[in-house]
């Protein structure tokens, strides 16, 4: 009841006044997973500071932190029917329907961010962006720079060795498993909402995130040890419906597109600058930090057997690469 009454109410439009007539202005929902007071959260809060402000009173933003209107699933489908309209997040989240798109989380691929935002922002992102829309509706919009995924765990762990047979909570799509398991863990798909309690009471021994998203989830206060795999550089991105935003007034449209490339730089300038802030929050929980003991060549040739497991994904990940 409690979820309908917000979903009811997001759908009560206000009303602007222009050239002495009145008239609705566009509602926009956005929708999270994760807590308001992390990097996600504030970059969502300032899309809708400049949304607003860059329509002129058109566009009127709300945004509902905390998964109140439901799981990222949940979320993702109420896009199709126009009762979520945005969400920040990684790409590689839809892959469930739409498995190219995971494309970007093909391990060990950049070299650092700058490479990914490239590779992103040339042709092959372009062409995996518009190929996800034509496959499924949902487009993508303006990537992100993006801390790397480490792997947090609640036991001791010296490297990448250590974690092997460790159930670790990873997304719900064939490549986080797959990668997981070619470097030993054990993989649970499961609600990254649940994963803190999970690691409370043993039903997973950590997690793998990058650090902007693992502080938000308070990682630090259940984790002792954080191996820096580095496996995935993916962006987060405001995802969003392409024939809502298409459906947009020209000035609508036009501000939505600005505030969202707007605040996703946003998004990476303080991920940047919060990443060895948040790496000394965890040091004074008494997390240790240690690296995974193995070459990056070593890494990626154990990710070998992925290319035939998830072929399609492979070559789309090839595509980003080249441009």
């Amino acid at each position: 009841m409690k979820r309908r009454t917000i979903l009811t109410t997001a759908l009560a439009a206000p009303v602007v006044f222009a050239a002495g007539r009145a008239r609705a202005a566009t509602k926009i929902i956005v929708g999270d997973p994760s807590p308001a007071e992390g990097a996600v959260g504030r970059t969502e809060a300032l899309f809708k500071q400049l949304a607003e402000k860059y329509s002129g009173g058109e566009l009127v933003v709300e945004v509902y932190p905390n998964s109140q209107l439901g799981t990222f699933d949940t979320m993702a489908t109420q896009m199709k029917v126009n009762l979520v309209n945005v969400m920040f997040i990684q790409p590689d989240a839809l892959g469930g329907q739409v498995p190219i798109v995971t494309a970007n989380a093909w391990p060990f691929t950049f070299a650092n961010q700058d490479d990914m935002l490239k590779a992103w922002n040339g042709k092959g992102g372009q062409a995996l962006i518009t190929e996800v829309e034509k496959r499924s509706g949902y487009r993508m919009i303006a990537p992100s720079w993006n801390t790397a995924r480490w792997v947090y765990t609640t036991r001791q762990a010296k490297s990448l060795d250590d974690l092997k047979g460790m159930k670790i909570r990873v997304p719900g799509t064939a490549i986080y498993v797959n990668q997981a398991k070619l470097m030993g863990m054990s993989p649970i798909p499961m609600s990254i909402a649940q994963t803190f309690t999970a690691m409370q009471q043993g039903v997973v021994e950590g997690i793998e995130g990058a650090i902007t998203d693992m502080a938000s989830l308070s990682m630090q206060d259940v984790s002792k040890s954080v191996v820096k795999t580095g496996h995935v550089l993916s962006p987060k991105a405001f995802l969003t419906y392409g024939k809502f935003v298409d459906s947009l007034s020209p000035k609508s449209k036009e501000a939505f597109m600005q505030a969202a490339h707007e605040a996703s730089a946003y998004f990476g300038d303080i991920s940047k600058a919060d990443e060895n802030v948040l790496i000394e929050k965890f040091k004074a929980k008494g997390v240790n930090f240690v690296e995974p003991g193995r070459t990056l060549a070593e890494m990626q040739a154990l990710m070998q057997p992925m290319q035939t497991q998830l072929p399609e994904v492979y070559e789309w990940a090839q595509k980003l690469v080249a441009g």
